[in-house]
C-alpha cells in the first residue's frame, strides 16, 4: 500500500492482478535468474559437479517455467549451452498458436512454448515410430545417464521424477509445492 500510495485506483487493481498471485511472483525473472546463477555457482564449487563426474535435475513447476529456466541457462550460464535440456510433456503443435490472439509485441506464454520447442528440436530427426519430442527426449535422456560431462542438467516438471535412475544424478534442485510420495519419489532419483 505504502508503494502504491501515488498510483490511481485502475493503476493499482493492474499490479494487484499482474503480481497478485504466487505463481507469478515466483516466476518472476528476477527470482528465476537467482536461482540460476545458485545452480550456476554450486556447479562450480561441488566436487562432483565441477568434476563433470555428477549432474542435476531441475524441478519447475510448470512447463513455462521449465522454459524460462531452459532460456535463462542457455543465456547466461557457461558451460550448459548444449548440455542442458528440458523434458516435459509439452509437444509442440502448429495448432498451438495458429488461432492464439497476440498482443501488441509481445510474445504470449503459448507462442513461447511452442517457438522454445521449435528451436530445440530443428536439428532433430525424429526416429521410427517416434516424435521428434520422444527422440529428443530419449537422446537427452541417455546422455544424462551416461555421460554426465555431456548433459549437465535436466529441467523437468513432472516427468523423470519417479521411475528414473541416473548413477551420475547427485543433486535435485525443487522449485515446485511438492510433498508426500512425490517429493519422497523425486528425493530418491538422487
Amino acid at each position: 500500500e505504502a508503494k502504491t500510495r501515488a498510483l490511481n485506483d485502475w493503476q493499482k487493481a493492474a499490479l494487484r492482478e499482474q503480481w497478485g498471485t504466487m505463481q507469478k511472483v515466483l516466476s518472476s525473472r528476477s527470482r528465476m535468474e537467482r536461482v540460476v546463477s545458485d545452480i550456476v555457482f554450486d556447479f562450480s564449487v561441488k566436487p562432483r559437479l565441477s568434476s563433470e563426474r555428477g549432474n542435476a535435475l531441475l524441478v519447475a513447476s510448470s512447463i513455462h517455467e521449465a522454459c524460462k529456466y531452459f532460456e535463462l541457462f542457455q543465456q547466461a550460464a557457461i558451460g550448459f549451452k548444449g548440455k542442458c535440456a528440458v523434458v516435459t510433456s509439452y509437444n509442440p503443435q502448429a495448432q498451438d498458436v495458429t488461432l492464439e490472439e497476440t498482443g501488441a509485441n509481445t510474445e504470449t506464454e503459448k507462442q513461447f512454448l511452442y517457438n522454445t520447442y521449435t528451436a530445440l528440436l530443428k536439428d532433430v530427426d525424429a526416429k521410427p515410430g517416434k516424435t521428434k519430442t520422444e527422440t529428443y527426449e530419449d537422446a537427452v535422456k541417455e546422455l544424462f545417464k551416461k555421460q554426465p560431462a555431456n548433459m549437465r542438467l535436466l529441467i523437468v516438471v513432472d516427468k523423470l521424477l519417479t521411475g528414473f535412475d541416473s548413477p551420475h544424478c547427485t543433486y535435485l534442485y525443487i522449485d515446485k509445492s511438492m510433498q508426500d510420495h512425490g517429493l519422497f519419489q523425486a528425493i530418491c532419483r538422487t
